[in-house]
């Protein structure tokens, strides 16, 4: 691979103005390496333009540091791939001969490593921002992609101890050999493949108590080759799966309270209602009759007026008081009612509720399988889409009312859009924070907790919209299935 001049590197990257690389001429290397991911099909081209400008940008700047000779033009080579594996993995993924023909190509044509390669695109802690199964999947279908491995297969145990196939990428399916190296490797042996020349094993995290197994079949003659592929997995494939558990140790524990604090919640709510609720209320309507008899009792219309301004001024905090013991006493019912029915039927009737109050009827549209959110994901969302709708009634004025939630592998969008008059969101929190009123800090507070993201768009004269994106979990066992050949 010939490599230019340290002066012509020069010429071709230069600080920007803001300190960023701005590019006068792409290096001959990088347009072709380019070249070979363009080539590919992308169903998105968008995420694979983006990725293309991150790639190019972290290449240039490896050039600017050390802009000189043929090992930086290489190392440059090198990371701009491997960002593009990166990025590119959930569709290289569910494209692995085209990973594999591009790995080749790499290889072939730009002089990149594969193992140097997979060192990179196999520990990129990007990883751990996708869900478990996500991940798993990723980082055996970029094994496959890159090692010299016909197929690669993770064991776990399952609550009976018993060995399962939790993942399996490549030719066939895993063998009887895979699991009973997985067995010795669960066992602390050493997993001495002896009969067994091709499959390769390693334990994965926990010394002497793995979590997994990984077993891979290795192409003839590449055994050692293969067991260097692998170990670069390992260290991330630990990762993701202590992640995995500490979801699931959550999981368990908020199982466990939501069961046993489901009375509590339901008495909370019929207390509130038929306590502070009701008193607040009558002590309202004694205000008013304390100052109708006061006002008979005054001659001058002067003291009159006076009285009634106090008044009106008392019962306004009455009301602001009743509004939020109501909006409290409806979270905690919802919550409650949440945990005996379908979370698309309990959303309907948060809409039902909104438009017999309001006469306006919000469209609700559902998409994908939201049964499988955890219980506080969806008591959250519940809970947002009541006080986006609350704020919707109260200040909006809107004719038309959208609520929409999506489930799919990565996760659960939900939107509440209404065409209303809008408002300056940053003075409006300011407004409501000094006035006690947290509904739409409650909104942000109850996402962040979940680990999620919620924005909040909106502008005078409209249209407001509440967006809020939780991560979907799931345990990585459950989708398991053990084949034995």
């Amino acid at each position: 691979m010939k490599m230019p001049s340290q002066a012509s590197l020069r010429r071709e990257v230069s600080s920007s103005g803001r300190g960023g690389t701005r590019v006068r001429a792409l290096p001959a290397e990088l347009r072709r390496l380019e070249r070979l991911f363009d080539e590919i099909d992308w169903p998105d081209r968008r995420a694979f333009l983006k990725a293309r400008r991150h790639a190019r940008r972290r290449a240039l700047e490896t050039l600017s540091v050390d802009a000189a000779g043929a090992d930086a033009m290489r190392r440059a080579v090198l990371v701009a791939s491997a960002e593009l594996f990166a990025r590119m993995r959930c569709e290289l993924a569910a494209a692995p001969c085209d990973a594999a023909r591009l790995a080749d190509q790499l290889e072939d044509a730009m002089g990149v490593s594969r193992l140097a390669l997979a060192r990179e695109a196999l520990r990129a802690p990007e990883l751990l921002t996708l869900s478990p199964a996500a991940a798993l999947d990723s980082q055996l279908a970029m094994l496959v992609a890159l090692a010299p491995v016909r197929s690669v297969s993770l064991w776990t145990l399952d609550d009976a101890e018993q060995i399962q196939c939790t993942r399996h990428v490549g030719e066939g399916n895993p063998s009887r050999g895979a699991r009973q190296l997985a067995a010795e490797l669960f066992a602390g042996q050493g997993g001495d493949a002896g009969a067994r020349r091709l499959l390769v094993g390693l334990p994965v995290g926990r010394w002497r108590h793995p979590l997994a197994a990984l077993v891979g079949s290795a192409r003839p003659g590449m055994r050692d080759a293969c067991q260097s592929f692998l170990l670069e997995a390992v260290p991330m494939l630990g990762a993701i799966l202590e992640r995995d558990a500490l979801l699931a140790a959550n999981t368990s524990t908020e199982r466990t309270l939501v069961e046993s604090s489901e009375r509590k919640l339901t008495r909370l709510g019929f207390d509130l209602h038929d306590g502070p609720i009701q008193d607040v209320a009558i002590l309202a309507q004694d205000l008013r009759a304390m100052r109708d008899e006061l006002e008979a009792m005054l001659e001058d219309a002067g003291p009159r007026r006076l009285l009634r301004r106090r008044v009106d001024e008392v019962e306004s905090q009455l009301l602001s008081l009743d509004v939020d013991l109501r909006r409290i006493s409806n979270e905690v019912r919802a919550a409650s009612v949440l945990l005996n029915r379908p979370f698309a039927r309990a959303l309907r009737d948060v809409a039902q509720a909104f438009a017999a109050r309001t006469n306006t009827e919000p469209r609700v549209e559902l998409d994908g399988e939201l049964g499988q959110l955890s219980a506080s994901q969806q008591i959250a969302l519940l809970n947002i889409v009541h006080e986006a709708l609350a704020n919707v009634r109260e200040h909006s004025d809107a004719k038309k009312v959208q609520i929409a939630v999506s489930a799919n592998a990565q996760g659960v969008e939900a939107q509440v859009i209404d065409d209303g008059q809008g408002f300056e969101l940053e003075s409006t929190l300011i407004r409501a924070a000094r006035e006690g009123r947290l509904g739409l800090v409650a909104m942000h507070e109850r996402v962040r907790l979940l680990g999620g993201q919620c924005r909040i768009d909106s502008r005078p004269g409209g249209p407001t919209v509440v967006s809020v994106a939780l991560e979907r979990w799931e345990p990585v066992g459950r989708e398991a299935q053990a084949t034995t050949v």
